[in-house]
């Protein structure tokens, strides 16, 4: 792209310049390979504090004295059959932007309004907590069709 007259190609997509934006985000930095979450999250990873549980969802956050001391969690198939993981140091909640502030309310962490008008109890009267959710329903892009000789 560096090649073609007129086309900015700026070192990340946060210079507020238009032209050319790759997102690093999605792919490996070094090996500019397709990156997800098993690559940078389980392969290769050997440590004996660091579990995957497939197929299981966080119902909530278990909060005790205004302390996070686990999480209750699920088969994502399923509601009933809950356990309980107690963390030894910190619970950390990082469930993208949709289920994070989900997981919080369902945990009495939220807009007071909100939580009582769903029957959960309030824990945290956090307004904040999922509110200004913006999706990017607008990326422009640009298409090029080319004959060469």
């Amino acid at each position: 792209m560096r090649q073609f007259p007129g086309v900015n190609v700026p070192i990340d997509g946060a210079g507020g310049q238009n032209g050319l934006f790759w997102f690093t985000t999605s792919m490996d930095p070094v090996k500019f390979e397709r990156s997800y979450a098993r690559t940078g999250h389980w392969d290769g990873l050997n440590r004996d504090n660091y579990h995957l549980l497939t197929g299981t969802k966080v119902a909530k956050v278990i909060v005790e004295d205004g302390t996070a001391v686990g999480v209750q969690i699920h088969p994502r198939d399923e509601t009933e059959n809950r356990s309980v993981i107690k963390a030894r140091k910190e619970v950390i909640l990082a469930a993208g932007a949709i289920h994070t502030p989900q997981v919080l309310q369902l945990s009495g962490i939220g807009p007071k309004d909100l939580l009582e008008e769903a029957s959960i109890d309030v824990l945290v009267d956090l307004p904040g907590v999922g509110m200004n959710f913006q999706d990017h329903h607008y990326i422009p892009g640009v298409s090029f069709s080319c004959e060469c000789s």
